[in-house]
């Protein structure tokens, strides 16, 4: 078991950019990219059709842009974030998200340069690499156990977000909008995932458009989209957050103080939700999330039809035979296929070891 990638990367990433906070200044400005030099995508399969690389500018008031370039091409215009609750999927001041079409990298070895102008005119640049693999694989069953994992991105694939690699599990390093981990491809269709959950704290403020907190799973998601059928506008990064299958979460609308969080069903489509009442719980204490979807034969002019089924316990206590809510989901545009997020939108959270099992959908 080792944890020496947390201790050198996030200690840096922490006093760099500041995990919960606004950050602490080492005295020279800098670019960090949270996962490294040398990152990998695909030896997974396909997950989704971007690469995210991740980041922040240090201190963020001195820069005024920022791009990269793939592989000697053009430059691409990166977003900073300025707000002090970032804005989407920014986090911080000073927090980037490069999301990067896969199509663009050419199998094996990529080099990305990043570069960041300052208000006076000076630059600052850094070379990553990225090995972009063609022929991975992420059969069903699928198991993480995170003390026997050295980078989170060996067994997923970090969407938004610096996520901390610790002894109990993956954690939040910044709550921030849908703070998002990735397990598993495009061809996972029909499956249970398993999961303990900790939550450490709840945000009393979400910012613009993000509507209240929420911690679970999103079911057969594979990234942020441009158009599609909600017609989402172009961004960097993007943030069109559907279609996707559907969520099953522990909703806040009020912040952690105020209410018990409903437990939600939120559809793969648009944002209609269904709640199932309120689940009291309690800070530091952990509990275990289990969801499923099951394909279920199309309508008759041609619909997906899924079935979702959630249930949640305390850590300790037998789990119960029967779900807590289950749905049928009837939709033209949700996926029917993809690979699970970690969900924490402005949530303090830590999953622990994953179990995904594939399941026998009734015909």
């Amino acid at each position: 078991m080792t944890f020496l990638w947390v201790s050198m990367n996030m200690i840096l990433s922490a006093l760099v950019c500041g995990i919960g906070g606004p950050g602490i200044s080492t005295g020279k400005p800098g670019i960090t990219v949270w996962y490294g030099r040398h990152q990998q995508v695909g030896h997974l399969g396909p997950a989704q059709d971007d690469f995210n690389l991740l980041g922040c500018l240090w201190p963020p008031e001195q820069f005024k842009k920022m791009s990269y370039t793939l592989n000697h091409n053009q430059p691409v215009e990166l977003t900073i974030a300025r707000e002090p609750a970032g804005f989407r999927r920014l986090a911080r001041p000073g927090h980037f998200n490069a999301d990067m079409p896969i199509r663009d990298l050419r199998p094996g070895k990529n080099r990305i340069v990043l570069t960041a102008v300052r208000a006076d005119g000076t630059r600052l640049s850094e070379d990553i690499y990225v090995h972009r693999h063609e022929y991975g694989v992420c059969r069903l069953p699928y198991s993480i156990h995170w003390e026997d994992v050295n980078h989170p991105q060996e067994v997923g694939q970090c969407v938004d977000g610096l996520w901390q690699l610790e002894p109990k599990g993956l954690h939040t390093g910044h709550i921030g909008y849908d703070r998002i981990f990735l397990v598993g491809n495009t061809s996972w269709r029909d499956y249970e995932v398993s999961v303990p959950l900790t939550i450490h704290g709840v945000s009393e403020q979400t910012g613009l458009r993000h509507g209240g907190n929420g911690v679970g799973l999103i079911l057969r998601f594979n990234g942020h989209v441009v158009g599609g059928h909600r017609a989402f506008p172009p961004a960097q990064p993007k943030w069109g957050y559907q279609p996707f299958g559907a969520i099953g979460w522990l909703r806040w609308k009020r912040g952690f103080n105020e209410s018990a969080p409903q437990l939600e069903f939120y559809r793969g489509d648009n944002d209609r939700t269904t709640h199932y009442g309120v689940y009291p719980v309690k800070l530091e204490r952990t509990y275990w999330m289990k969801m499923r979807c099951d394909t279920l034969p199309d309508t008759s002019e041609g619909q997906g039809v899924t079935r979702y089924s959630f249930k949640i316990w305390p850590d300790g206590q037998e789990e119960s035979q029967t779900w807590r809510w289950q749905t049928i989901q009837t939709s033209e545009h949700a996926l029917r296929r993809a690979g699970i997020g970690l969900l924490a939108h402005h949530v303090d959270a830590t999953f622990g070891d994953i179990t995904v099992v594939p399941v026998n959908a009734k015909r």
